[in-house]
């Protein structure tokens, strides 16, 4: 009876350590890198009272995001994960691609974190109306496209969603100037606007 009583709490300290060690997980590219940078305007302490872990990467496309998934996300075993990715790819970082296959890496992302039982919150990308490293781009309406099929493919679910894009978007699409230093990056009190509407979508699935 003791060494099934030995047993029994050996497996009980096995499930706690493997169940969920944060809130969330972040995957993203910059948007998401720089949040928890004071030196870009970032809020490190909306990461750690929000027990959040960031796996944000600066310049990164939606392609370079899935390969890492497993490591980043799967791996730290989060209770969520939220994606928020697509504008790199639309500013062609790596190479022209089409909006079709961008969603396609987000959904392949989605359903890698809802088969290891990962609730998923999907972000709509940030507007920008132009991408100082890539200036010959009209990000514009590739972004209001992208930003249409994931609202589509995250409600199509129930999935979890943050529409981010419409309370930050000027009327012509741009990120305005008094939410970012160079219309593409959030700034300290852009960010400030995105965190109630994340932890909003993070309250839901509890």
């Amino acid at each position: 009876m003791r060494r099934f009583l030995v047993i029994i709490a050996a497996l009980t300290l096995c499930y706690t350590t493997v169940s969920a060690q944060y809130r969330a997980v972040f995957m993203g590219d910059s948007i998401f890198d720089s949040w928890d940078s004071p030196k870009h305007g970032g809020h490190p302490e909306f990461f750690s009272k929000n027990n959040i872990l960031n796996r944000g990467k600066s310049g990164q496309v939606t392609a370079q995001m899935l390969a890492r998934f497993d490591k980043d996300v799967i791996d730290n075993n989060p209770q969520t994960v939220v994606i928020c990715c697509g504008t790199n790819d639309i500013a062609q970082n790596k190479g022209y691609i089409p909006n079709r296959l961008i969603m396609k890496n987000i959904k392949q992302m989605t359903r890698k974190a809802e088969k290891a039982g990962i609730r998923v919150v999907l972000c709509t990308i940030l507007p920008a109306a132009r991408y100082h490293w890539r200036p010959e781009i009209a990000p514009v309406e590739s972004i209001r496209d992208m930003n249409r099929r994931i609202q589509r493919f995250a409600r199509c679910k129930n999935r979890g969603f943050v529409d981010l894009y419409t309370p930050l978007a000027a009327p012509d699409g741009s990120l305005p100037p008094h939410l970012s230093n160079d219309g593409v990056h959030p700034n300290s009190h852009c960010y400030s606007i995105m965190e109630p509407l994340v932890l909003k979508s993070l309250a839901v699935g509890l």
